[in-house]
């Protein structure tokens, strides 16, 4: 018993004793990270090659192990995270290749999203919300109904003020560079444009009067107007006369209210 205390008492003892201890005590974290890094893991890949602007579906996805070590910290491994995303506008996804986040987006995020929600005829406007007064444009949304006001100087001096365009479909509002101010809610877009959709004469209607001294005012309907069933027109014809007797109609305008055959839906 006491030769067994003097070893333990030993200095060279205790120093060999915790030399040893941290050797195995590093070794053991060695293992470890080592153990960690090379562990396969279950992450979801392409089972076919996805072409751009694809919406990622189920059957779309398979699952490979592979070493813990080369999932990057851009690569999606929750399923559910990509599930009904689609493949970037500029990006072709191979079959095998894991999922990283700059390969993915979301439908309103790809360029010609927009366009895909035109109905047969229509065309897209852009309303510049930096020349409105804030009082008239704020809280709209996309998927509200709104009017568009009309102000005309006229050549004689007077002011002519109106209804000219009423349930307009806001489709979206958007940010110098296009991308949805509704997408994010931390103030970091800006609204630039309010942009909306109108049949060919409509549409004609508003680019020649843009090239005239007259001024566009958004105005939101009343939460008293039921205007769910109310489709696009225009109004007052004192201000739908004064356009059209300053600007130049041609053969190819359309009938108000017509679709030509000869314009597609977007697919």
């Amino acid at each position: 018993m006491n030769s067994i205390t003097r070893f333990f008492k030993n200095k060279n003892t205790v120093t060999v004793l915790g030399i040893v201890a941290i050797v195995a005590m590093l070794w053991g974290v060695y293992t470890y990270q080592i153990n960690k890094q090379v562990k396969p893991k279950s992450v979801p890949v392409a089972a076919v090659t996805i072409q751009p602007k694809t919406q990622i579906t189920a059957d779309m996805i398979t699952y490979v192990d592979v070493p813990s070590a080369y999932i990057s910290d851009n690569a999606i491994t929750d399923k559910s995270k990509i599930l009904s995303m689609y493949s970037n506008f500029n990006t072709v996804i191979p079959a095998g290749s894991m999922f990283y986040t700059d390969a993915l987006t979301t439908e309103k995020a790809l360029p010609n999203y927009l366009l895909k929600q035109l109905k047969e005829g229509e065309f897209l406007l852009a309303y510049d919300l930096s020349s409105a007064e804030v009082s008239s444009t704020w809280g709209i949304m996309p998927g509200d109904k709104i009017d568009l006001f009309m102000r005309v100087n006229s050549d004689e001096g007077s002011v002519m003020l109106g209804k000219f365009l009423e349930n307009v479909e806001v489709l979206d509002i958007v940010d110098e560079n296009g991308n949805s101010t509704y997408d994010v809610n931390d103030g970091s877009r800006a609204a630039k444009y309010l942009i909306f959709a109108a049949q060919e004469d409509i549409f004609l209607m508003l680019k020649r009067a843009s090239y005239l001294d007259v001024e566009l005012m958004p105005v939101q309907h009343g939460a008293w107007i039921n205007d769910d069933d109310l489709s696009i027109t225009m109004t007052t014809q004192e201000l739908i006369n004064y356009i059209r007797s300053r600007v130049v109609s041609l053969s190819t305008d359309p009938v108000a209210g017509q679709n030509r055959n000869t314009i597609q839906q977007v697919q």
